[in-house]
């Protein structure tokens, strides 16, 4: 079990585990701060216990990401470190779920997955723009919505996809972001997304 931390993968498991635990240590409600460490763990004890399973891994990871999230509505976490973690977990998810999109083998290959390290810069991505042009159809008519206008609500995009649920959505506008093909400015209901400069030139 001690080797599993000398993988690429572990790696990354415990970086995201500890700047997961310095910024809750800054919250100042105890409760949300608790329910946040133990939300941690259980990240932690699916990737011991079920590593395998990308997708109890994902779900884990965004409960988590929720919890903060809810955190930063209450202002109970700074803007900035809220932003650099939360860019941490979006990138970190965007590459477990395109190894799932691109294989259904069990045996997926997390050897490029990117975290920040303990200051989680903001910026830090993975692949970039055109490194993957291997896009799904939902992902193209995401992108072609684009062609009517320049920013795009959450609830714009969900129109596109009557009978899909919310989270698939948001996954792969995830994916997208991952990409280089959009960003995503502003919080909670009032964030939007945007073509990439490199997106509207090709």
């Amino acid at each position: 079990m001690e080797d599993i931390f000398n993988t690429e993968l572990g790696r990354k498991i415990l970086a995201l585990t500890k700047a997961s635990f310095k910024v809750s240590d800054l919250i100042s409600d105890l409760v949300l701060r608790e329910k946040i460490k133990h939300q941690v763990l259980e990240v932690y004890k699916t990737f011991l216990i079920d590593s395998k399973n990308q997708s109890l891994l994902l779900k884990e990871i965004d409960i988590l990401d929720q919890y903060f999230g809810l955190g930063g509505h209450l202002n109970l976490i700074r803007e900035e470190h809220l932003k650099q973690l939360r860019n941490g977990f979006l990138v970190f998810k965007a590459h477990i779920i395109l190894a799932m999109s691109e294989s259904d083998k069990s045996n997926i290959n997390f050897k490029n997955i990117p975290v920040a390290d303990d200051r989680l810069p903001a910026g830090q991505a993975g692949p970039k723009a055109g490194q993957s042009e291997n896009l799904n159809a939902k992902q193209k008519k995401i992108l072609e919505k684009f062609n009517e206008k320049n920013t795009l609500k959450l609830s714009e995009i969900m129109e596109l996809f009557p009978d899909v649920s919310e989270r698939t959505v948001r996954n792969e506008l995830t994916s997208l972001i991952d990409l280089g093909k959009i960003t995503r400015d502003g919080r909670g209901n009032g964030s939007f997304y945007k073509l990439t400069i490199d997106s509207e030139n090709q």
